[in-house]
């Protein structure tokens, strides 16, 4: 082969040719270190070909093959050029931006030195009043050697590794990872339910790929189902990839295998470090970890001898990603699973509508856990009415008395307010102006705490005024509520509750929220406000109460997913209650009690409303019954974008839509936020009911508008299958 096909990490939706060298040979699905313009870059190399496109005078060399071997699979280099036809990217964005950032320097694609613990044999015990020293002892005792990382994942600091190893109770040990260990399984001691056998029977009936939807209420024991599976899996000698929505998740998901499953677990987040991404990425592709956790990325993490992939709370809206490669990891997992002829399952208490729908048409398998694992039950959802109520930070008498009773009988209490900061604005009580600002049109949110006004849409930050802009008042006052509102009220009213806050404002650091949660679960915080980062996967047996101090914006929301998503919230944040011996109790305040969306979640249930969402969303046209695709519009002048929107209503009315007569083009409207961080965005909206025929007719589009000038002047993005109408 004389030339070799290149993706390189630049935003144009093309592969580069380069000569390859007569003492080189490279691999597909390799690196190369290729020049490019002035610079010298890494890429991917896509196929191999004798011929090229271009004058071959002008193409220049390989400068150098990184890779002895490919770094993906058929099956994985296959799904890749899935992603890039599918989602309509620079081939870039999949084959180079997703690999961890030192092989995308070019770096060898070898495990960085890591130390491993093992405990000494015949060392003196561990007093058991050095009560982390004796906890890491016993962790090593009984999963064998493990890496500092994964130490360090599960809690334990340096400091604590070294006054084990001064007092000789453990060394460092060698691992030859060519040797390919059984995994050692721990019998469980907890008895199935029945539906539970039910769920794992009908699971381990079908052969080759498939998609289960698992769809079980908070505390049905969902992670038992899926541990048994795991094991079915590991006993095989493949290898699990399960994905989690939050960062939070992962260390307590990571404790949980590793207490069951004695084999090389790796963890795979953004808040890793460049080594520790490294190495735990490498040991996947090298069939090193027999269990891969991760967040949203971690779903084109290479394994070779894949065999389960497992989605926890697929529901979530995190599982899409919003900017760059704008891919949603729950549809990327199922083609993945298609491809390597495996299963995955999708798990959830709250399933997403187009999940439903799917499982509804025998697209997918459809497994039920009604009941709890436990003999708790699901509280049920009490509502308060708080119209006319005097409020003390956002909470009327009647919370304020059941948290008091709650506390009082020494269970823990969740405040959930899905608002970060101080309260959301601030205003002058002489003239009403507004606190906004200028590069979004959007109001600030006062954050107390960091002395601070910040916009929550493009990270804007300054010190709140001390007088109006309009009339020169100094009455600036704050309207709203948020969790720092909230908490500090609280923290006044029941000192002795040790109340804790968490939200992304007060877990910043590394390791904080992981710190606070264990704090929590250890009963040293009675109350406990936050945001959605509380509202799933998190067990609390002491937690009794849950408070949802306000959901009433999503009821009459532009976003036609608001309803679901507030349902979703609304059950997965009550689920946190009562998951042990002690009963649970919900309060949910609402301005709008009888609101039908309300009153069919608290009467009929989640899947009743499942039912009446899905009937409104076939009635108006809406997707799932409908695929849509946005193309996003962004310029510093409003002008240039209004223009812009112009053209393609135009280019795709005049040219494209006579051969893709299905499919159909919104007029093109301001986005809901229409300002944004200095620069103007319009949407384009195209939808049809066949969804090869939309991608066809998009990819035909864009074509066009790459060879468009306007396109040098504004910015556009395509997002097929969008979750966020924004």
């Amino acid at each position: 082969m004389a030339f070799a096909r290149v993706a390189l990490a630049v935003p144009l939706r093309r592969l580069f040719d380069y000569k390859i060298q007569p003492d080189t040979q490279p691999q597909i699905g390799c690196r190369v270190l290729v020049p490019f313009g002035r610079n010298k870059v890494v890429g991917i190399v896509i196929d191999l070909t004798e011929t090229s496109d271009f004058d071959n005078n002008k193409i220049k060399p390989i400068i150098e093959v990184l890779d002895r071997q490919a770094l993906f699979s058929a099956e994985l280099m296959k799904m890749k050029h899935w992603m890039v036809n599918y989602y309509l990217c620079p081939p870039g964005e999949v084959f180079v931006n997703l690999l961890p950032k030192r092989l995308k320097e070019g770096k060898p694609a070898k495990l960085l030195a890591e130390t491993i613990w093992q405990t000494v044999e015949h060392a003196d015990p561990v007093p058991t009043k050095a009560k982390q020293q004796f906890a890491m002892h016993q962790f090593l005792s009984q999963n064998g050697p493990t890496s500092e990382s994964l130490l360090k994942q599960d809690g334990f600091s340096k400091q604590i590794i070294n006054f084990l190893e001064k007092r000789g109770a453990i060394q460092p040990a060698e691992i030859d990872y060519s040797e390919r260990k059984p995994v050692k399984i721990t019998t469980p001691e907890v008895s199935l339910t029945e539906e539970q056998n039910i769920a794992i029977k009908e699971f381990r009936a079908v052969q080759g790929f498939a998609t289960f939807l698992l769809e079980g209420v908070t505390g049905s024991g969902k992670t038992e189902v899926y541990m048994r599976l795991m094991a079915d899996v590991l006993q095989n000698g493949q290898q699990v990839l399960i994905l989690v929505p939050e960062i939070g998740l992962t260390p307590q998901t990571l404790q949980r295998f590793q207490a069951r499953f004695n084999c090389e677990i790796v963890a795979l987040h953004s808040e890793l470090n460049d080594s520790e991404r490294h190495n735990a990425w490498l040991k996947s592709q090298m069939g090193v970890a027999r269990v891969i956790v991760g967040t949203r990325s971690a779903v084109m993490v290479p394994a070779p001898d894949l065999g389960l992939i497992i989605l926890d709370e697929e529901h979530d809206a995190s599982y899409k990603q919003l900017d760059g490669l704008r891919y949603n990891a729950r549809d990327v997992a199922v083609k993945r699973a298609a491809d390597n002829k495996c299963k995955v399952i999708l798990g959830s208490a709250t399933p997403a509508l187009e999940t439903v729908l799917n499982a509804k048409q025998n697209k997918y398998k459809h497994l039920k856990l009604t009941q709890r694992a436990t003999a708790t039950k699901v509280p049920k959802i009490e509502v308060l009415d708080i119209k006319h109520q005097p409020l003390k930070a956002g909470l009327c008498y009647g919370t304020i008395e059941a948290i008091k009773h709650h506390l009082s009988n020494n269970n823990q209490v969740l405040v959930f307010l899905n608002r970060r900061g101080y309260s959301p604005a601030l205003i002058c009580h002489e003239c009403g102006w507004v606190c906004k600002c200028e590069r979004c049109d959007n109001h600030f949110t006062f954050h107390k705490a960091l002395r601070q006004i910040v916009c929550h849409h493009c990270g804007e930050a300054a010190p709140p005024p001390h007088q109006c802009h309009d009339c020169g008042s100094t009455q600036i006052v704050d309207v709203g509520i948020g969790t720092e509102q909230v908490f500090d009220w609280l923290n006044e009213t029941f000192p002795e509750a040790n109340a804790i806050r968490i939200d992304r404002d007060s877990v910043r650091r590394k390791g904080e929220l992981e710190n606070k949660l264990a704090a929590v679960a250890e009963g040293k915080h009675q109350l406990l406000v936050g945001t959605q980062m509380l509202a799933k996967g998190h067990h609390f047996p002491n937690l009794t109460l849950t408070v949802v101090v306000n959901l009433d914006s999503a009821l009459y929301s532009a976003d036609y997913r608001a309803a679901e998503r507030m349902a979703q919230l609304l059950v997965q944040v009550a689920g946190r209650a009562g998951r042990s011996e002690k009963a649970g109790q919900v309060i949910l305040q609402t301005h709008f009690p009888d609101h039908s969306y309300i009153q069919t979640l608290i009467t009929q249930g989640y899947q009743k409303l499942q039912t009446k969402l899905l009937e409104e969303r076939k009635q108006m046209m809406l997707p799932p019954y409908q695929y849509w695709t946005i193309i996003r519009l962004e310029a510093q002048m409003l002008e240039k974008v209004q223009q812009a929107s112009q053209q393609i209503e135009h280019l795709f009315n005049q040219h494209i839509v006579k051969h893709y007569t299905n499919v159909e083009l919104f007029a093109a409207m301001p986005a809901p936020k229409e300002k944004r961080a200095g620069r103007f965005r319009y949407l384009l909206v195209f939808q049809s009911d066949k969804r090869s025929m939309l991608n066809a007719a998009i990819s035909q589009l864009v074509i066009s508008l790459e060879q468009n000038q306007f396109s040098q002047q504004v910015r556009w993005t395509v997002d097929i299958d969008p979750q966020e109408f924004n």
